[in-house]
């Protein structure tokens, strides 16, 4: 209780404003490592096809971030509000809500992803040449539904009590073991699209593993306990009035992405191949900005559920500061380097 007051209320502004950023951009940062190494990776394969039939699946990991977003984004802003009024017990149960709420979308998800396999592929825009490689990441992926949306609650939620480092070390976790098992998967064992999608499963389980111990361990208010995963219907209204909106913005990129390869594909799969070594370049500057986002969330929750009003507004400033100036930055940094980078994928 006393380390929360003290970085949310007490420490000056710039050192709780990083405290809880760093480690979430250090994060997506290791994400964003990932992604590039996962691209040049299967590139590799020298295979135009099989490059476009995971890039093609591409909006399904969009959709599964979105959906995961509805508990964790709007299950930490409601907590970091609910902590900053010191109302433990139903912050608490705020947690257990979106934790099981997840794992029911996840369910729900991976079930309707396998019974209308072939509609949602023709959707996606799958060819005749992509589609034995897209079926198979597609199958994996769906799979892997219910990790991927579970591990959006405890990524989120342990900022709100200022574990913003554990979590950060759970998502980094998972995507050092995906680098590795990249290349092994899909050139030791030449599982091709399978073997990248298998990685992916195999870091999602992993992070969820040690996010779902550091929630039960470490974290003091929220916990993930079936017994008190009850809330009152104002909590529910307050989760999904942030989570929905976090939502459809993603379901909006997915959309995007689905729609540019469905006309890309016409022109042959190199032209969607390109598209994807394009597009992940390009989520670079975001994804920065986005940890830069995510990190200062709790902080501003927390003194809005508190009515510091004044440091609430410096806390807002401060941010807006912060993601301007990192954004003209990386933004030019990309500029120089994109076309080198693009011809490294």
């Amino acid at each position: 209780m006393i380390f929360i007051i003290e970085l949310f209320e007490k420490a000056p502004i710039p050192k709780a404003y990083f405290t809880l950023a760093l480690p979430v951009v250090f994060g997506t940062v290791v994400s964003m490592i990932y992604n590039l190494t996962d691209t040049f990776f299967v590139a590799q394969t020298q295979n135009a096809n099989l490059v476009a039939g995971i890039t093609i699946c591409t909006p399904l990991f969009s959709m599964m971030i979105a959906l995961g977003d509805m508990f964790g984004l709007g299950g930490s802003s409601a907590i970091s509000r609910l902590l900053g009024q010191r109302k433990y017990d139903v912050a608490g149960r705020v947690n257990s809500f979106c934790f099981y709420a997840a794992l029911v979308m996840g369910v729900i998800v991976t079930i309707c992803l396998f019974v209308f396999k072939q509609q949602v592929l023709g959707l996606l825009g799958v060819s005749q040449e992509t589609y034995r490689y897209a079926a198979i990441y597609y199958q994996i992926m769906a799979a892997a539904g219910i990790l991927i949306i579970v591990s959006l609650v405890p990524i989120n939620t342990l900022r709100t009590e200022g574990l913003a480092t554990q979590s950060m070390i759970g998502t980094a976790s998972g995507t050092v073991f995906k680098i590795f098992l990249d290349p092994l998967f899909i050139f030791g064992f030449h599982l091709g699209a399978a073997g990248a999608a298998l990685a992916t499963v195999v870091g999602y389980l992993i992070t969820d593993s040690i996010l779902i111990a550091y929630t039960v361990r470490r974290a003091r208010y929220i916990h993930i306990n079936p017994h008190k995963m009850h809330i009152p219907g104002a909590e529910v209204k307050d989760v999904f009035m942030i989570g929905i909106p976090a939502s459809v913005t993603n379901f909006m990129t997915m959309l995007g992405t689905a729609l540019m390869n469905n006309f890309l594909i016409k022109y042959g799969a190199d032209k969607v191949a390109g598209f994807g070594i394009a597009t992940k370049v390009e989520t670079i500057v975001t994804m920065v900005l986005v940890g830069f986002c995510f990190g200062s969330q709790a902080l501003i929750g927390y003194n809005y559920g508190a009515r510091n009003k004044e440091r609430l507004k410096k806390i807002i400033q401060f941010d807006i500061l912060v993601n301007a100036g990192f954004a003209f930055i990386i933004a030019l940094g990309l500029i120089a380097i994109a076309p080198w980078l693009c011809g490294c994928l």
